[in-house]
């Protein structure tokens, strides 16, 4: 009696680990259609020029402030970052 108690425990255990991966699952699925949708967006306005920058900031964020520095940094892009040299004779 024992043993067949245990193992409907763990069969019922197992049955509600199952279902609970599966709505988690269903959660990050929407989770990630919600992110892909705002990666979409900011890759528009990266594609935007530098002509329209302004007016397409503008209109999202309201009156840009008016010094034109912040918005040529916000525009311009970064400059890449130095590697460390790497030492001779070691192997990775």
């Amino acid at each position: 009696m024992t043993r067949q108690l245990l193992t409907g425990v763990l069969a019922g255990a197992c049955l509600a680990l199952g279902l609970w991966t599966a709505l988690v699952q269903a959660g990050n699925r929407d989770r990630g259609a919600r992110v892909n949708e705002q990666l979409e967006a900011c890759r528009m306005l990266e594609g935007v020029t530098r002509d329209k920058a302004t007016a397409v900031l503008g209109a999202d964020w309201g009156l840009l402030p008016a010094d034109p520095t912040l918005l040529q940094r916000a525009v311009q892009p970064r400059p890449p970052q130095p590697q460390p040299p790497k030492a001779k004779g070691v192997q990775p």
